[in-house]
């Protein structure tokens, strides 16, 4: 597998279908995945204040806390390997993370597409829902119910809409539409990385 010679930033909704795309993604070119859910994941269940923290922010449905999520981009992106790009998976989604991500990558001279993952409400909570039973992973019995979904959903849309903003004015950002097959989000995406291609050579 070849190189992008850039980095991504998959964003989406709730249960807009990033995971899948990423794993898509990952058999087609060299990418090593950036994930701060596995890393929040894991705090939640970790003692001490930084557990706290983490539980008082990313277990309530909210953003991880700040300082936790600049030591993660920090630590993450130093470890890249060198046949690889990074594929940043719902993250950084604060504007505060997007500019430190723009930062970091800027100082080692590297690039990156940012891409986000649309979803109606409706089609948020029926997802959701749906991964809650049969033999889903654990985390989504924990996290979808829907007092947390509806956390989430307004998080979204009063927060990470400013990163895709700031994402929009670096000229760095396509929106995808999740409200469609599998099949057709990856072409969607694949284009959308093809055409960003064309645009910085």
């Amino acid at each position: 597998m070849k190189k992008l010679g850039f980095n991504i930033v998959l964003l989406g909704m709730i249960a807009s279908g990033k995971e899948t795309q990423a794993n898509i993604l990952k058999k087609k070119y060299a990418l090593k995945f950036v994930e701060s859910g596995i890393y929040f994941r894991k705090l939640l269940k970790t003692k001490g204040l930084i557990g706290e923290l983490a539980r008082r922010t990313a277990g309530k449905g909210n953003a991880g806390a700040m300082v936790l999520m600049k030591k993660f981009l920090i630590r993450e992106i130093s470890k890249k390997p060198k046949n690889k790009d990074l594929l940043f998976l719902g993250n950084p989604r604060l504007k505060p993370e997007a500019q430190l991500l723009k930062k970091i990558l800027s100082m080692r001279k590297e690039d990156f597409l940012a891409l986000y993952v649309t979803l109606p409400n409706k089609e948020v909570y029926k997802r959701s829902l749906k991964r809650r039973v049969g033999n889903m992973k654990a985390i989504y019995k924990v996290f979808d119910t829907d007092k947390i979904i509806k956390a989430r959903i307004s998080y979204h849309k009063k927060q990470v809409s400013k990163t895709v903003k700031y994402f929009q004015t670096l000229n760095k950002m396509k929106i995808i539409n999740g409200n469609q097959p599998v099949p057709k989000v990856t072409k969607d995406i694949l284009k959308a990385i093809k055409e960003y291609r064309k645009e910085t050579k």
